[in-house]
């Protein structure tokens, strides 16, 4: 009898014990849904007292404290599972990721290769590691990874993407169009396949893929000036030019237009024998393309060979300035030379009076009274 007792106290006490276990994991899995992630890996240090062995307990210790942020506190706890079991898959993808997260890209490229040493085709590890290379390194390093990562699935729309990239900037195009083609396929509605897509056709000069592909991203809700560009520029080529008038003074309307988009109007126009129109987006074109500081640029060669006292030089650098822009400094400069340096009064009279013309602003009271002063002086 008294053997009976005992078994059914110990059952009691079993079962008490896998409550208290199961309550445990039922707060901690409403700690880890709502996100309270410190909270999870303080209430893991009360419950787990160390040492801790168990490599389930350490991965919950370390999960709650990567996504809390405490990605070094989280890197030990995995480690330790690390120590006890070299081939956890799942760990050295943790590691890796912390690694990748601190910017430490060299040791989480050891971690995907130790990954890989276990399994040669895990997707998901060359899909991080061309990733991880793309942004840290340039798209053009993470090619063998890409092309592996394709291989092992060619419906995966980033990396396809990304592959088709690195094939058309090595002008690999037909390649590049059967990857793209191979995941479109498979998603017809990938807005970044269809603009990878567009782009290589637009890089083939494929005018009427380019039409095609960039009116369905439209139709499909994706509308940007690089696409409208593309779209303008294949109308231009295939001499549908009202309709590339249409597509690029849009980017115009919006003030997105470039030198390259300027230009097409313009060849539009041209084109429809619109030579009025045609002159006035030519002008364009060249205002486009030229520089804004360019007159800054000059003005600051002209000061600098002034100050090595070479005036000719400043004198020529000053009136390549005034070509882009009429700036009030830069034609006192030049008076001065002519006035100081040079000793040419006549010419000098003429700057000062160009400078007074250019309205200069009030800050510059002391150079105007100056340029008054000498205009008397040399006027007389």
């Amino acid at each position: 009898m008294k053997k009976i007792v005992v078994l059914i106290l110990v059952l009691i006490a079993s079962h008490a014990h896998s409550q208290v276990k199961e309550a445990d994991n039922l707060h901690l899995l409403d700690l880890f849904q709502s996100q309270r992630f410190i909270e999870a890996s303080e209430y893991l240090k009360q419950v787990y007292q160390e040492p801790i062995s168990d490599k389930k307990i350490l991965s919950r210790f370390g999960y709650s404290l990567k996504m809390a942020g405490k990605l070094t506190e989280a890197e030990g706890y995995y480690r330790r599972i690390l120590e006890k079991d070299s081939t956890e898959v799942s760990t050295l993808f943790s590691l890796a990721g912390i690694n990748q997260t601190k910017g430490n890209y060299k040791k989480a490229g050891d971690y995907y290769k130790q990954i890989l040493a276990i399994d040669s085709n895990n997707f998901a590890v060359y899909s991080r590691l061309s990733d991880m290379i793309e942004s840290s390194e340039g798209l053009v390093f993470a090619t063998p990874y890409l092309a592996k990562a394709n291989s092992l699935n060619p419906y995966d729309g980033d990396i396809a993407y990304s592959y088709s990239k690195v094939l058309k900037s090595v002008k690999q195009y037909k390649l590049a169009g059967a990857v793209l083609d191979t995941a479109i396929a498979a998603d017809t509605t990938n807005m970044f396949l269809l603009r990878g897509k567009a782009e290589l056709a637009y890089a083939e000069d494929k005018w009427p893929v380019v039409i095609e592909i960039v009116n369905r991203l439209i139709a499909l809700g994706e509308e940007n000036a690089l696409q409208l560009k593309m779209l303008g520029e294949a109308y231009y080529s295939v001499k549908k030019y009202t309709l590339a008038i249409e597509i690029l003074s849009g980017l115009e309307e919006n003030d997105q237009q470039t030198e390259s988009s300027l230009y097409f109007i313009a060849m539009s126009y041209k084109s429809l024998e619109n030579y009025p129109k045609a002159i006035e987006y030519f002008n364009k074109t060249l205002k486009e393309s030229i520089s804004p500081n360019t007159s800054e640029y000059y003005a600051l060669i002209g000061d600098s060979n002034q100050k090595r006292n070479q005036m000719k030089s400043a004198l020529a650098s000053y009136q390549k300035s005034l070509f882009f822009e009429n700036k009030p400094m830069t034609i006192y400069s030049m008076a001065t030379i002519y006035d100081q340096k040079l000793n040419d009064k006549a010419t000098a009279l003429k700057y000062y009076k160009r400078y007074l013309e250019a309205k200069p602003p009030k800050d510059h009271e002391s150079y105007i009274e100056y340029s008054k002063y000498r205009i008397a002086q040399l006027g007389k």
